[in-house]
């Protein structure tokens, strides 16, 4: 899989904000590790291995959007995991956008790019939406 430079950017973004930088400045491009960003990664860490587990199953899968969907029925527990990992994407999402001024557009293309990203850092037999919308187990 070929990843573009944008992509990469927020590959190395992530990895940034999870190494405990403080900031990444790539093409001109600041993001902040603010406490609530500090916040929400620590609540995505946490709840890394429980969401892995449900995605061995086959019972969620990375979508062609950069969130979690539920793609078998969950219980109301593994429900409410998914839900607040979703929130936690999407607050990072948006902080990108704010933070790099992308306008209107900005969040359809930093979605696009995480999903490129969980796309590619997804391990084999997990499931995953193409840009297409198919479905496929890498």
């Amino acid at each position: 899989m070929r990843i573009s430079k944008q992509s990469l950017f927020w590959i190395l973004t992530l990895v940034f904000f999870a190494s405990g930088n403080m900031s990444c400045r790539e093409h001109g491009r600041r993001l902040h590790k603010t406490s609530e960003v500090q916040k929400v990664l620590n609540s995505r860490k946490s709840r890394v291995h429980e969401l892995q587990a449900l995605k061995a199953k086959g019972l969620i899968g990375e979508n062609d959007k950069g969130f979690i969907e539920i793609l078998k029925p969950l219980q109301p527990k593994e429900k409410s995991l998914i839900e607040a990992e979703n929130h936690d994407r999407k607050f990072i999402y948006n902080t990108a956008v704010a933070q790099n001024h992308l306008g209107s557009k900005g969040l359809e293309k930093v979605e696009e790019d995480f999903a490129k990203t969980h796309r590619a850092r997804a391990r084999k037999g997990d499931l995953i939406q193409n840009p297409d919308g198919q479905w496929v187990q890498k």
